[in-house]
């Protein structure tokens, strides 16, 4: 998969553990989704393996923020900073919980994301076949076949 041609970047909302709002600079970078405090990248905060990752999707539009964090045992600060386009990604335990601009950008974030998903994915089973065929033929990959 060429992830050049796979490629995002922007300023988010991210949900805290405690319901508070931040504002962060996310991009890929590859098969992983990286986010920093800010468009400067001064400091990497978190990178998400995608192809590691479980469901990636948009909240439906009319679902309140609020009904689907208080499902996840935390709590919310004020409505007005509820509004907006939400997805998540969950990753183990945990649900990242963002927020874009409008839903076409939140949309744009959850396809692409998910291609490099499914990419990185492809590219790991590949590297795994490769592994297989290796060792069927005595650690030797094929050269004059």
């Amino acid at each position: 998969m060429n992830y050049d041609a796979v490629h995002i970047s922007g300023y988010l909302h991210k949900m805290t553990r405690d319901g508070r709002w931040q504002k962060r600079w996310f991009e890929t970078n590859g098969n992983f989704l990286t986010y920093y405090k800010s468009k400067k990248m001064t400091k990497l905060l978190a990178a998400l393996n995608l192809p590691q990752v479980g469901e990636i999707k948009a909240i439906e539009q009319g679902k309140t923020i609020e009904a689907m964090v208080v499902s996840q045992g935390k709590t919310v600060e004020a409505m007005e900073d509820n509004v907006g386009s939400f997805f998540t990604i969950e990753l183990n335990e945990r649900i990242y919980t963002l927020k874009a601009d409008n839903m076409k950008e939140a949309l744009r974030w959850v396809k692409t994301l998910n291609a490099l998903k499914v990419g990185g994915q492809n590219e790991e089973r590949k590297g795994e076949l490769a592994d297989v065929e290796k060792t069927q033929r005595g650690g030797c990959m094929p050269c004059c076949a």
